[in-house]
């Protein structure tokens, strides 16, 4: 672990109420509340990224090798620090970016006693401020999938003496089952679907702060409380961009598919947006609406005849015999017109309900053996061991 002088103190500190006063835009310019700017302000971020890629270096850092002062402006940055790659240069793992953190922390209205279950330990330095809300008398129970990020973060935890903090490797949804039941939850990583594990191991009343990956482009950040034994509801949502969970709830495969390779199905009508009666500045946010209801995440792929490229478009496939194809500018309809009445269907709806954007839509989240059935304001999306009830009105 890097020392630090009396100079260094000083100077962290002022790195630390800098950042704090720049993560207030997540708090709506109001103060971060007292308690986390303390748990922020007693768990340096530099113990918990010994080891990480500068951005503005481009090389690996290893503080313990370098002038840490000469690093603690990139250390608190409002930026996430990227501390492991796969083979390809992915960002598998980070400190997480400060603000969002400090966020999350707040959502889950953490109280001294309380258990805690986190998925995607990291660094641990988001276990360590867990560790310090819920004080000596909780449990915070950290898991994380890569190994060798586990001893480094096992020894800063140590280091702040947080025996509280059990921090651990191995596959979290695996871990969680032989677990006793926990009145929170938290993912650092972005999940296909809520695994059933969760369902069984928070307790009624008790909050989950989810990363759902809800889009190939994006990640949706929901509060949900454990409203009865098989169902969550969301009490925020909003965009945001996480690293992806590995494992078995990871993203399946949505490689674009060449539509050439749809031999049952063929050309029925090209439209454009006109033809669903939207107007042309709400086109861009319908689209984004019609993917997350419909769980649009395949993408498919026209011969671009000669352009040079191939033309990219989003999917909404109704069943075996129909897929309606649509990007920003035009809509191509194969087999039959099902997939296309849903979609008009659906803009009617949203534009009746004054063009909601996806903050302002209603989540709730089930198990997959006890799917709700959806009204007329209502769509139900598939994922795995749960389904998400997405509505335009409040449930």
């Amino acid at each position: 672990m890097h020392s630090s002088n009396a100079d260094d103190s000083s100077l962290i500190s002022e790195h630390q109420n800098a950042l704090l006063f720049s993560a207030e835009k997540f708090f709506g310019g109001d103060p971060i509340p007292k308690k986390i700017r303390r748990a922020f302000l007693d768990t340096p971020r530099q113990n918990f990224a010994q080891r990480y890629y500068s951005s503005s270096k481009r090389k690996w850092v290893e503080l313990e090798k370098e002038d840490l002062k000469s690093f603690l402006p990139e250390i608190y940055s409002d930026h996430p620090l990227c501390i492991y790659r796969d083979e390809n240069g992915r960002s598998l793992s980070t400190v997480s970016q400060p603000s969002l953190v400090l966020y999350m922390l707040d959502l889950l209205n953490l109280k001294p006693g309380h258990r805690v279950f986190e998925l995607g330990g990291g660094s641990g330095w988001n276990a360590a401020m867990m560790g310090r809300l819920v004080g000596p008398g909780g449990k915070v129970v950290s898991v994380e999938i890569i190994d060798c990020l586990v001893e480094s973060a096992q020894a800063s935890l140590n280091d702040l003496g947080l025996s509280q903090v059990d921090f651990s490797s191995g596959d979290a949804f695996e871990a969680l089952e032989a677990q006793p039941p926990f009145d929170r939850g938290i993912f650092t990583a972005s999940a296909w679907d809520l695994p059933a594990a969760f369902f069984e191991k928070i307790t009624e009343g008790g909050l989950l702060v989810f990363v759902s990956k809800a889009q190939p482009n994006y990640d949706l950040l929901t509060l949900l409380r454990k409203e009865s034994e098989n169902v969550f509801v969301s009490k925020l949502n909003f965009p945001c961009s996480f690293v992806p969970v590995t494992g078995d709830h990871s993203k399946p495969d949505t490689t674009a598919i060449p539509v050439g390779s749809l031999s049952k199905l063929q050309l029925n009508q090209e439209l454009s947006w006109n033809d669903i009666k939207l107007p042309d500045t709400e086109i861009e946010n319908f689209i984004e609406f019609l993917k997350l209801v419909f769980d649009c995440q395949q993408t498919y792929l026209i011969d671009g005849k000669g352009k040079g490229f191939d033309e990219e478009f989003w999917g909404l496939k109704y069943d075996e015999e129909s897929l309606l194809l649509f990007n920003e500018e035009r809509l191509l309809l194969y087999g039959d017109d099902i997939s296309l009445i849903s979609a008009r269907r659906a803009a009617k709806r949203w534009q009746k309900a004054k063009c909601p954007t996806i903050e302002d839509l209603y989540l709730s989240i089930h198990l997959s053996t006890q799917a709700p059935e959806s009204t007329n304001d209502q769509w139900v999306v598939n994922r795995g061991d749960s389904c998400y009830l997405w509505s335009l009105t409040p449930l």
